[in-house]
Formats: structure tokens, C-alpha cells, sequence
């Protein structure tokens, strides 16, 4: 974390205060590789559905790559990330009309947010053993019939 602090001109505990465990550090990392594929493959798809997949696609890609850091500190951590992508994502689905018309954007955000998280993604692969085809096809389906009309 020293390394980190002086590479970015800052102080260790400035360093702490934003990434509490180096785990943290290394999740974010990883998340923020992919980050601007993934925001660009979202904007860009032809539908949200198509954008949706790929966010489940990117997921599911990822998780097995962070689960490794991240069961060593703290598994339930949501990155804010992911969260703005979903958002995104959400403000896709209602301008196709597509959005379920008792969500706001926030909410369905958060919602799609939660069935992508790592947490998830952990309870269905690693406790339940499914694999990734089957994990990426159910979670698509499901997070886009929570969101949809």
C-alpha cells in the first residue's frame, strides 16, 4: 500500500481511508480494467436487452477472477461501478419503453446491481455449483424479467 500511496502522491492512511483492506484495492483494480468495455459495449449495443447480456457476460468473466481476492476480505462489497453501469442500463430499458413502469431508474439500477454482484454470482457457482453457461443464461433471464414489463 506504500507503493500505491507514493505512486499516487498520496498518504498511506489516504490510501486506507478509500480502500480499507488491500483487497479492496485489488477488486476495484481489477473492475476498473474492464470498465470503460464494458460502459462502451453498453451504450453501443443494439438493445438494453443485448447490452444486458453483455454486462452478465462481463460478470460472469469477472467474478471467478475476483472471488480468489475478494473471499479473503469481504465478499459482499458492491462497487459503484457496476452500480452506475446498471443505472445506465436502466435508463436504457425505459427509453426503449421496455422498463417495468412500477420501477424508477434507481431502483431498477440497484435491483440489477444486486443480481450481478459477486455476492450472488458467489451463492449460485461456488455453494451451488452451477457453471458458467448456466449462471450467464439464468441471470440474464432473470434480471431482465425484474426490470421489464
Amino acid at each position: 500500500m506504500a507503493d500505491v500511496a507514493q505512486a499516487a502522491g498520496l498518504s498511506r492512511q489516504a490510501v486506507y481511508l478509500h480502500f480499507p483492506r488491500r483487497a479492496d484495492l485489488l477488486y476495484a483494480l481489477m473492475i476498473r480494467i474492464g470498465e470503460d468495455q464494458v460502459t462502451a459495449a453498453i451504450e453501443t449495443a443494439p438493445s438494453a436487452r443485448a447490452a444486458l447480456t453483455i454486462l452478465v457476460t462481463r460478470m460472469a468473466e469477472l467474478h471467478p477472477k475476483a472471488w480468489p481476492v475478494m473471499r479473503a476480505s469481504s465478499p459482499d462489497v458492491m462497487d459503484d461501478r457496476l452500480r452506475d453501469a446498471t443505472y445506465i442500463l436502466a435508463e436504457r430499458f425505459r427509453a426503449e419503453g421496455a422498463l417495468a413502469p412500477y420501477l424508477s431508474i434507481g431502483a431498477a439500477g440497484d435491483l440489477l446491481a444486486t443480481l450481478l454482484s459477486l455476492s450472488v454470482w458467489k451463492e449460485l457457482v461456488v455453494n451451488f455449483s452451477w457453471d458458467s453457461a448456466r449462471y450467464k443464461s439464468h441471470i440474464a433471464h432473470l434480471a431482465a424479467a425484474a426490470v421489464t414489463r
